[in-house]
Parts: structure tokens; sequence; C-alpha cells
């Protein structure tokens, strides 16, 4: 019987990694803590309010539990409270249907910029107001509340709670996957560069133990570099593994009983996992002794 779970658990794995790291998709409730070191930014969902960073976007979002048509938006940008101040100018969108245009001047004071803005677009009639912070390490960082006029003022308060909430310091990492550990990562993996969910066709297959034990069943190109090389790694091979690297690239050195040593370039972008430029597919097996 097969012993691994075909279950794409790459994401989960992802996370125990970066600790508390902002992931897309997640959804914060209230009180939980955000967490973004690529620049910086540490705050708390406020109360009866919750948040996510949608996959593809850059911007964080926050909803209202009541489900009342009313939005928080964080952003971040590499510019001065000077450049953002003349941005603002403009008028610009918030989602698809609602835009809002600045009502008046925006007010520069010290580390802050702040504005209110006429809103379009809404089902019914509503406010906007953004404030700008100069986090001091590169970047600004934007919170824009958009709710109904009525009670605007409440609404008000959880934004400042938020920001309230929110501190700034040096970026930790510089990428994304600045800290994956690809030695902590490979344990007790299967590596898979094919898998059909209705007939379960699987081209190459490795299958990576914690002891330092691994091993392979190849039965077509694209995981060796060097042309024909393939059909000497062909078959059911086994032999020991080690790792290299921290970050989005790293090397499987893979260690023959019976072969030459094979090393495999690593890469990790948008939570999928490449070998030697080939997509792989990552799951977790529980057949080792």
């Amino acid at each position: 019987m097969k012993k691994y779970l075909f279950l794409l658990l790459l994401p989960a794995f992802i996370n125990s990694y970066s600790q508390d790291r902002l992931r897309p998709g997640k959804i914060y409730d209230q009180g939980e803590s955000i967490y973004a070191p690529t620049v910086g930014y540490r705050g708390k969902i406020p109360p009866g309010w919750y948040g996510t960073l949608p996959e593809g976007e850059e911007v964080f979002l926050l909803l209202p539990a009541d489900n009342e048509e009313a939005y928080m938006f964080i952003n971040v940008h590499q510019k001065t409270l000077s450049q953002i101040k003349e941005d603002w100018k403009e008028k610009f969108a918030l989602t698809p249907a609602i835009s809002v245009s600045l009502k008046g001047v925006a007010v520069l004071s010290g580390n802050k910029l702040t504005g209110e803005f006429n809103v379009t677009g809404s089902s019914e009639k509503a406010r906007a107001y953004a404030e700008a912070i100069d986090g001091g390490h590169g970047y600004v960082f934007v919170f824009i509340l958009l709710a109904p006029e009525r009670g605007f003022e409440a609404r008000m308060k959880s934004l400042e709670q938020l920001i309230g909430s929110s501190t700034y310091e040096a970026p930790s990492i510089t990428h994304v996957y600045g800290d994956f550990n690809w030695k902590e990562f490979l344990p007790n993996k299967y590596l898979s560069s094919y898998v059909s969910s209705r007939e379960m066709v699987q081209k190459n297959h490795i299958w990576i133990c914690a002891d330092g034990t691994f091993k392979t069943k190849i039965k077509s190109g694209g995981l060796t570099k060097v042309k024909g090389d393939k059909n000497k790694y062909k078959g059911t091979n086994k032999g020991k593994w080690t790792a290299e690297g921290i970050g989005p690239k790293g090397k499987l050195i893979l260690n023959f009983d019976n072969k030459p040593p094979l090393t495999i370039d690593l890469e990790i972008r948008d939570e999928k996992v490449y070998l030697n430029g080939f997509r792989y597919f990552a799951l977790y097996y529980s057949g080792c002794k």
C-alpha cells in the first residue's frame, strides 16, 4: 500500500518555517497578529473584523464581521509621503466598482499624511479616510477606511485600533522565501514530476527520508541537466542525500549506491517547487523507517 498522502502540503510546510508570516489566502480573525517580514510590518486585526491577503494581490483587506459594505485596506509603498500626497490628488479605485477622490487637501505632519475622500460607485452614501505612515525603513504604510456615512465614526475607531496596534521594524528578509530552509523542508517528502488525479499517472519519483536515505524511480527526462544522463539514472535506485541552501534556491545532492552522484537545482516560487526547472509536486511521505 502506498504510504504517502496525495495532498499538496507545501503551503503548510512553508508556514511552519515562516512562523507567523503573512500568508496569501489565509483568513485572520479578530485579535490575530499579522506579520510581513519583507517590509517589517506587524499589526493586529481589530475586534469585529477579519482580514486576508487575497491571492495575487498586494493589498491586505479587512472586512467587518457583520457583513456590512465597509472595508479597511493596508498598502505598502516605497515612496515618500510627499510623493503619496501627489498621488492622492488623482482619483483612484479602491474596489472594481468604488473609486475615491481627495476632499480638500491632504495634511502632512511629521511622519504622517492624512486625508478625507469623496466616494463614488458605492451602493449607499459613503466616506473614505486614509492615513499614510512612514515606518522609517524605506516603506510607507497606507491605511484606508471605506464605509457608509451612517456609523462611520464607529468604523473609524476600528481603523484607529488597527493603526495603534501597528509597529514598523527593519525588514528581516528581502524575499518571501528568504529564510526557506531546504534541508529542513525535504525530509519525509515524496516528489513527483506529474500527478493525474483520474489515472494516478506519475513520471519521475523521489522519496526522501529524514534518516538521510532516498529512493528514486525515473521514467522520463527532465531530472538531469545533461542530455543522455537520464538513461544512467533510469529505473529504481537508492542512496544517501543531502541538501544545501537557504532561500528560494538550493541544491539536492543524491549520492547513489551504484551510480555517480547527481546534483539537482531546487527552486520555490509561488508555492511551487521546481527541480532543474521542472515543476514537481511536494507531498508528505510516511513510508520512511
